[in-house]
């Protein structure tokens, strides 16, 4: 179900990616990589599809799954985006902010 998906999940699998293991992702990630494991079982879980094959001694992306990868990258890109204009927003008290609420909120979607 992706309503059980998190941003959190998201970075962890790029990071993942990037880095070639779990262990690299989780001091890439400053946490331990029993935390990154559980955090890609339960984004597997939320997406119902494996992610990685573990069976080598590096994970590798199962088949099809690098147009997912692009898809986070999107996502996580634009969520980025988001809280980045959310802030120059905050900043702004004038009454443009109201309005700079709605475009950010209109642009995620």
């Amino acid at each position: 179900m992706i309503d059980k998906v998190s941003l959190d999940q998201l970075r962890t699998f790029l990071a993942i990616a990037d880095q070639g293991s779990f262990s690299k992702a989780g001091r890439h990630l400053r946490r331990a990589q029993s935390a990154v494991s559980n955090s890609i079982a339960n984004l597997e879980e939320g997406l119902g599809v494996k992610l990685f094959d573990r069976g080598e001694w590096k994970p590798t992306l199962t088949m099809h799954i690098n147009a997912l990868l692009d898809d986070t990258c999107t996502i996580v890109d634009r969520a980025d985006r988001l809280k980045s204009r959310a802030r120059t927003c905050h900043r702004d008290s004038s009454r443009r902010c109201h309005w700079c609420w709605m475009r950010c909120f209109l642009w995620l979607v």
